[in-house]
Parts: C-alpha cells; sequence; structure tokens
C-alpha cells in the first residue's frame, strides 16, 4: 500500500502472538494484491481495464466500492475513488515540478466521475466510461486497519494498535491504561508547528493536507489530493485530522473534507454520525482553525 505498517498489540503467550501478527500481514498482503495500483494484475487494475462490462469482484473489493459510493454522497462528490487519471496526471507535475496543461486536465477529468461506477448487484461492478482508473488510496489504509483488527479481536486479542502510515485504529486500551495516546501536529495561525496529543479506544484516527506531501510549482503549493470538482490539486494549505468509529470513514472523510475546506466541511460533518473533526486551512482571506465540539472530548491538556 506504499506506505509502512506498524502493529502493537497486548498477549502474554509470544509463540501465539507472533502467529497472529503473521495473520495480520497475510491479510493486509491479501488487501494489497486487491487494491493496489502498482500491481499490474491487481484486481482493481484488471476491473479498470474492463469497461461497459458487468464484472464479478471479491467480497473486499465490491464493499470497499461500495463504502466509497455511499461516502461520496455523502460528501457531496468530495470523494471519489474514480480520479485514478488525474492522480496519474498530477503525480507526473510533482515529478517534473510542471503543472498540467489545462486540455490534459480536461481529457483526464472525462474518465471519471463516481456517476460512472456502477454497482448493479452483489458483487458486480461495472464502469461506464473507457479509461476510468480507479484509486482507492483515500480508503484503503482505514479498511486494511479496520480488518487487521478484526482479525486480531477473533483471534483473542483485545487491546491493539495498527498504524498504517499514519492512519490508526485502535481496538481497546493497553493493559492497566484508560486509552491510547496519540497525537498529530499542525500549524497555527504564526506559522508555528504544535503537537497535540489525543485519547483514543475503540477508534480510528487519520489526518490528510499537505503538510508532508505536496510539491512547489510558480510558488503555490500543490497537495496530493485532488478535487473532483475542477480536476486541479489543492493548493488550499489545509489539513484535517478525522476520529471516527472505524478506520474507512476516519480515512475518507479526512480525504473529503480536505477538499471541502472548513466552511462546506463544516455542513458534512454534522450529519456524519460518530465523526469527530478537527481542521486548519489556510488560505488567501485568512487562518481558520475549527473542530467540532465532540472533538474536544478526545484532546489532552498539557
Amino acid at each position: 500500500m506504499g506506505t509502512q505498517i506498524g502493529l502493537v498489540f497486548y498477549d502474554e503467550n509470544k509463540a501465539k502472538a507472533d502467529s497472529v501478527a503473521q495473520l495480520v500481514f497475510n491479510r493486509i498482503d491479501e488487501l494489497n494484491s486487491r487494491l493496489s495500483n502498482y500491481i499490474p494484475d491487481s484486481e482493481i487494475n484488471i476491473l479498470s481495464n474492463t469497461p461497459f462490462t458487468n464484472v464479478a469482484v471479491s467480497n473486499d473489493l465490491f464493499y470497499i466500492l461500495k463504502q466509497s459510493a455511499n461516502f461520496s454522497k455523502e460528501t457531496k462528490g468530495a470523494f471519489d475513488v474514480t480520479l485514478g487519471p488525474l492522480i496519474g496526471l498530477w503525480r507526473t507535475a510533482r515529478d517534473n515540478r510542471e503543472l498540467p496543461a489545462l486540455n490534459e486536465i480536461r481529457t483526464a477529468m472525462v474518465k471519471t466521475g463516481s456517476e460512472n461506477l456502477q454497482l448493479p448487484s452483489k458483487n458486480v461492478v461495472k464502469l461506464t466510461k473507457n479509461g476510468m482508473q480507479l484509486d482507492v488510496g483515500g480508503i484503503g489504509k482505514g479498511f486494511a486497519a479496520d480488518e487487521a483488527i478484526k482479525i486480531l479481536k477473533n483471534n483473542g486479542v483485545i487491546a491493539a494498535l495498527v498504524d498504517m502510515g499514519g492512519d490508526i485504529t485502535v481496538s481497546d486500551a493497553p493493559p492497566d491504561k484508560d486509552y491510547w495516546v496519540l497525537g498529530f501536529s499542525y500549524y497555527d495561525e504564526n506559522g508555528k508547528e504544535v503537537f497535540q496529543k489525543i485519547k483514543l479506544k475503540n477508534r480510528a484516527v487519520a489526518t490528510s493536507g499537505d503538510l508532508y506531501q505536496y510539491v512547489v510549482i510558480d510558488n503555490i503549493r500543490y497537495s496530493h489530493i485532488i478535487d473532483p470538482r475542477n480536476g486541479r490539486a489543492l493548493s488550499n494549505n489545509i489539513q484535517v485530522t478525522t476520529i471516527a468509529p472505524n478506520g474507512t470513514m476516519a480515512d475518507a472523510y479526512a480525504s473529503a473534507l480536505s477538499v471541502l475546506g472548513v466552511e462546506d466541511g463544516k455542513r458534512v460533518v454534522s450529519k456524519a454520525d460518530g465523526l469527530e473533526v478537527f481542521m486548519v486551512e489556510d488560505i488567501p482571506d485568512g487562518y481558520r482553525q475549527w473542530n467540532s465540539s465532540g472533538f474536544l472530548n478526545y484532546v489532552i491538556e498539557d
């Protein structure tokens, strides 16, 4: 999945712990083989190369695409797993430090759109445009973390943490603790980096934005996140941290809210059950910092 994976859990039996850890990593490998864009014969790439046809897919791929369709609807299209052509275009732009031409963006946008991803029946998917490329990078790590936690629970492990490159899902607290202590960084209105501790159990946290993944072209900072509405990489200097009941939801909303920004994001958050959010945005008309009221329940004050 293009990231490092961290696994922490508590079990008194070391031999059992080693075998359970192996089960977790085997499951993540299985998901990677199905969901990765970087593996030519992955299930998602085979699907992307088979337009206009009802394609039978695995439970995993169908579930993640169905969830993605739901999140797309709930975020008014800000979350979109059909952006592969645009993601590839902007990845090349970051490598070359040269903006894509407007006609290239328009050509790529023709091959996108969540309405072109159809789920006609259970475990069946149909793509209705030629040249589509599905990309579940905005939800796949969260889903993988959820699956890892599920395996651990099924094997009697109740206190665990799965770190998928900064997208973290936890189950019960460690022994003799009330919660897991985690943290994230953001920049305040003075440009100073702030580290905020949070407390979690049986929840997931994800952070998205351009704090680490960005490129500067012509003195403008472009994120790795694409706005589905105009096909352009974000340049709104935003960072979003989400806390949700599971990693799938936390991951997807972190990406979507980065696209929406603070003002539009507030309305989406108010309708998302169980979602708490912290957002900072530094745009030409000023610095904004906002959090949902429930987010404060997770904050550890120094």
